[in-house]
Order: C-alpha cells, then sequence, then structure tokens
C-alpha cells in the first residue's frame, strides 16, 4: 500500500494508522453543561457564593482548592455554603457544582470499619466497599414498617418508669400503636 506521497508503508504502519482513522470515525464529543460560582465571602467555615442558580438544597460543591462543601441557603442571587473539607477557601474563588446531595456509602462492607462524616476511610484499611449510597437526608420508614419494640427502656426512676412506657428501639410506643 502506498499513501499518497507514493511511499510505501510496512504491515504494522498501516493497521496502525487504520486504527486512528476508525478511533476518529467512532469519537463523539461529549457535551456537558458545568455551572461555576465564585465565592464573595468565607470565614468560620462558611461561605457565601454568587452564579450557581441551580444549586439544590444539600448538594455538595466542590471549591477551587479540592475542598468540598454543603448547600445550607439558597437565597435570592447568593447561597450559603458549609465547608466540609479544605478549610482554605477564600474570596474569589472558583467554585462547581457536584450535582449529588449529601451521600454515604451502605452495606455489610462497612461493619468494622471507621469513617469520616463524608464516608471516606479512616482506618488505613483501603477503600470502602459497599453496596449503594443513600441520601443523608430521606423519609424515615413508615412506623408499620419498623420492627415493634420488644425491650422496655427502664430510666431507673419508678415515677417515670410507672406512667411513661419507654421502649429501646424503636418509636412505637411514644406515638403509639395499631389500636390507638
Amino acid at each position: 500500500m502506498s499513501t499518497s506521497s507514493g511511499v510505501d508503508l510496512p504491515e504494522r504502519a498501516r493497521q496502525g494508522l487504520a486504527a486512528v482513522s476508525a478511533a476518529r470515525r467512532d469519537m463523539r464529543a461529549k457535551l456537558r453543561v458545568e455551572e461555576i460560582g465564585t465565592v464573595v465571602q468565607s470565614g468560620q467555615g462558611v461561605a457565601r457564593l454568587q452564579g450557581l442558580t441551580q444549586a439544590k438544597m444539600e448538594e455538595i460543591l466542590l471549591f477551587e482548592r479540592d475542598g468540598q462543601g454543603l448547600v445550607f441557603d439558597l437565597a435570592p442571587g447568593e447561597i450559603g455554603a458549609i465547608a466540609l473539607t479544605g478549610s482554605d477557601v477564600r474570596a474569589g474563588d472558583e467554585v462547581r457544582r457536584s450535582g449529588r446531595v449529601l451521600d454515604v456509602p451502605v452495606g455489610s462492607g462497612l461493619l468494622g470499619r471507621v469513617l469520616n462524616p463524608l464516608g471516606q476511610p479512616l482506618d488505613d484499611l483501603g477503600p470502602v466497599m459497599y453496596e449503594e449510597r443513600w441520601p443523608v437526608e430521606r423519609p424515615a420508614p413508615p412506623i408499620m414498617h419498623r420492627d415493634p419494640v420488644a425491650v422496655p427502656l427502664e430510666t431507673g426512676i419508678k415515677a417515670i418508669d410507672a406512667l411513661v412506657p419507654i421502649g429501646r428501639g424503636q418509636r412505637q410506643l411514644i406515638l403509639g400503636d395499631r389500636q390507638t
């Protein structure tokens, strides 16, 4: 096979050029909209931000200096965020939306592990193995789906133990049961 310049190419070079040509044909540009804001004010672990018009409550934000923050205040034209990691947030820094709310890993792989509040391991045992991630703020299961309270909780004060039925475990005794 000869090229447009009339030079014969070895078989290996032709295969390489064919692979590059095929990859170029199959490649599709993937566009992603990314919302970028600016830190207006920062101090004591709290930052005020502008420019993130589509941010949601409890969404994770990514700060310029490898920090993470949590949206806690949605005011018109301004957002309040709590710095979760990386306390070096300064006015003028860029901040990006992550698109996900604060969540934690769940599953049997977490048994016996020591994690920080963001679900990152602190025990030097390698990465955390988990089945899925659950949002931190989610609806509680209905009372009827919870296990019934079978173990009483005794306070040690006879008047309280006699008057108020407190159970260890769920809220069923305080809220009532099926007959209430």
